[in-house]
């Protein structure tokens, strides 16, 4: 079973723990708006589609994250700005990939 709670955490605008039945891994966003998740979590997808609709939700006005989820970040509404991806609030999206 799947869980994710949000959690207070010192640095962090937001902090989010994922449990996968097995083990717990961190994700959210630092002060100066990275999305971020430990290496190792099970469930990258599932951690950047929480922290998505954080960020939507609170009109978080631009964030970024760097390369490493696995898998496409422009489906998200990222753009690849050098070494990172940007999004705004107006590009950030939850896509659904229903055809």
């Amino acid at each position: 079973m799947l869980s994710v709670l949000s959690k207070p955490k010192a640095g962090c605008a937001f902090w989010y723990e994922l449990f996968d039945g097995e083990n717990t891994f961190g994700g959210g966003m630092t002060e100066g708006g990275e999305l971020f998740c430990d290496a190792a979590c099970t469930q990258k997808e599932l951690m950047l589609r929480t922290l998505v609709f954080r960020c939507m939700n609170e009109g978080v006005p631009a964030v970024y994250a760097r390369d490493g989820w696995g898998f496409d970040l422009t489906r998200f509404g990222f753009v690849r700005n050098g070494e990172r991806f940007e999004a705004t609030a107006e590009s950030l999206r939850l896509p659904h990939d229903c055809e």
